[in-house]
């Protein structure tokens, strides 16, 4: 925005005298769009294995108000990062520069950014309209951009918030950011998540939301293009969402419908039928695992059977697996009178064990073979579960004597 176009805007703040402002020159603030430009080096300062350079006006936005850094080049040097300190504007690189620069913004990597920031304060203004609910956090990297908000926001208020976001992106409104004066200030219903006072910049779209905000925005809504709310979560008693605008929603809709169609062909479904597809096999994997607990629970009592009573001590390996394994332990003491230990394994990995009985204390036995046989375990109510590092005649000699 440049000085005077409307009556009250600035663009810079107004409390900021001349010395200060040709100290750097905010050319994102003056045009987000700006990709390129010539400045003089003010200064450029070793601090550690970095260099920190100032000029005289830059384009870079240093990373702020939850929108990280700018990256590009600076007299065809990278930049590593863009810090903002006591109104001085940081330029990070490894080597030394001088003189007059050109510097080149990644302009890729600052559109998306300026897509879904711009699509953040969207959808954040909807809510509040809606809700009144407070913007109480937002991150954005290149990646994902996250907000949240300090009131529980529903699946079907979602759904509507996103469909007006969508059709204020359609209307191609306008977005404006500027430096207001005291009395415009005065009178403007803006949302801040912090108590401003002075040196206030606003980001006004048209007909949807007033935020203040120091970032490079898009200059029109249409320019946002799509804007997915793409996940939902409870937090701090309000709602954190996931969202993706521009760019990045166009790829997480083209890596959902590629997981989409890889489902379908494994279904051997249409797209759109995947979801009855995929109850359906539910429905007979269900009922496969009802049917496999019924033999393995045929397979324990079999094994029961052929166990001959005995009024001694039992220990056997056995093929059976977890609950399987504790259920034909749990079951042998009708026919066990003594205490009865069942392994499942081999000696080049380790032996699952469970031990119980049906009236003799097994606690002191269970600390004392663990110790013997390397084991780990315990358990309660008179059964122990765990394993032995020990070969399966060593485990014998132990419980035979």
């Amino acid at each position: 925005m440049k000085s005077g176009v409307d009556e009250g805007l600035r663009p810079y703040p107004i409390e900021m005298d001349k010395e200060e402002m040709m100290k750097t020159i905010r050319l994102f603030d003056e045009d987000a769009f700006i990709k390129e430009f010539e400045a003089q080096v003010l200064s450029c300062e070793k601090q550690g294995k970095r260099y920190a350079v100032v000029l005289d006006k830059t384009a870079f936005f240093p990373e702020g108000g939850g929108q990280p850094a700018d990256s590009g080049t600076l007299g065809g040097k990278k930049v590593l990062d863009v810090q903002e300190q006591g109104g001085v504007i940081y330029h990070y690189l490894k080597e030394e520069i001088t003189g007059t620069v050109c510097g080149k913004l990644d302009w890729e990597q600052r559109f998306s950014r300026m897509q879904n920031h711009t699509g953040e304060h969207i959808v954040s203004g909807i809510i509040h309209k809606h809700t009144g609910a407070d913007n109480i956090s937002f991150s954005l990297n290149d990646s994902e951009t996250t907000l949240a908000f300090n009131v529980p926001l529903d699946a079907a208020l979602l759904a509507q918030v996103e469909k007006e976001a969508n059709a204020a992106v359609f209307k191609n409104a306008a977005v404006r950011a500027y430096y207001p004066d005291a009395a415009i200030l005065a009178k403007t219903d803006y949302r801040s998540k912090l108590e401003l006072t002075e040196n206030v910049r606003l980001v006004e779209i048209e007909g949807t939301d007033v935020c203040a905000c120091c970032a490079p925005h898009c200059a029109r809504t249409g320019q946002v293009g799509l804007i997915k709310i793409t996940g939902s979560e409870s937090y701090k008693g309000g709602t954190k969402l996931w969202i993706q605008c521009g760019e990045r929603a166009l790829e997480h809709y083209g890596m959902l419908l590629e997981q989409a169609q890889s489902i379908s062909h494994l279904l051997c479904a249409k797209i759109e039928k995947t979801a009855a597809a995929v109850e359906k096999l539910k429905a007979a994997k269900e009922a496969a695992e009802y049917e496999l607990v019924g033999l393995k629970r045929k397979a324990v009592a079999q094994a029961v059977a052929a166990v001959a009573p005995t009024a001694g001590d039992y220990l056997a390996v056995c093929e059976f697996k977890g609950d399987d394994l504790r259920l034909f332990a749990d079951s042998l003491k009708e026919k066990v009178g003594g205490i009865i230990v069942v392994l499942e394994g081999d000696d080049n990995s380790a032996y699952r064990y469970v031990m119980t009985a049906k009236e003799t204390d097994i606690a002191p036995l269970v600390k004392a073979a663990n110790l013997a046989l390397a084991g780990k375990g315990g358990g309660r109510d008179n059964m122990a579960r765990g394993t032995y590092c020990a070969r399966l005649e060593e485990i014998q000699d132990f419980f035979a004597h």
